[in-house]
């Protein structure tokens, strides 16, 4: 939405400065104006893996699906420390986490491991599209379900996707999609601001 509404201001940017030399002003000729150019450079263009619109179709709040993988992030919270395998962890300095509260759903034909494997596809993006990885080690997060402890199809669980990022990230949209070698699926995007 910002990549449109940029471009939409510099297009009208472009165009007034035209307009205002067909009316054979030379002064406001001479004065540099704002060319489409200067504002892409100034906003984030997606990067190929996004959708070109860049606009999330769910919120935090609402159930997100990607096929068969159904996703509802119930909070999204900001510290600088985590609890692991019983101990508390701290960020460092320029650092903070980033805990995504969810309920996963299984509508597959298949059993899902949350924790160890790769069912679901996921990133954590920023407003410069930064794509952040989950930290290792998510089955030691209290909560989350135990390493190779299958969510069979059918059925749900909460949750816990944690983000180590620097600590002025803006973060602004998670994207999923299911893990399928087979098939070219398109991600899902949920808008957490």
């Amino acid at each position: 939405m910002r990549t449109r509404t940029a471009a939409a201001i510099a297009l009208l940017l472009a165009l007034t400065a035209c307009d205002s030399r067909s009316d054979g002003d030379d002064n406001l000729a001479t004065e540099p104006s704002p060319s489409p150019s200067t504002s892409a450079a100034t906003t984030p263009e997606p990067t190929s893996t996004m959708p070109s619109s860049i606009r999330a179709d769910f919120k935090v709040g609402q159930e997100a699906s990607n096929y068969g993988t159904i996703v509802t992030i119930n909070k999204v919270q900001e510290t600088n420390t985590i609890t692991i395998d019983g101990t508390t962890k701290q960020a460092d300095a320029d650092a903070k986490y980033v805990t995504l509260e969810t309920v996963v759903r299984n509508d597959t034909k298949t059993s899902m491991d949350l924790t160890c494997s790769l069912p679901i596809i996921n990133a954590l993006i920023d407003d410069q599209d930064r794509r952040f990885d989950t930290i290792d080690d998510l089955d030691e997060i209290p909560g989350n379900p135990e390493c190779n402890a299958g969510l069979q199809p059918g059925f749900k669980d909460e949750m816990k996707f944690v983000y180590l990022v620097p600590k002025d990230a803006k973060i602004v949209l998670w994207e999923f999609q299911e893990y399928d070698l087979e098939a070219e699926l398109v991600p899902t995007l949920v808008d957490l601001t």
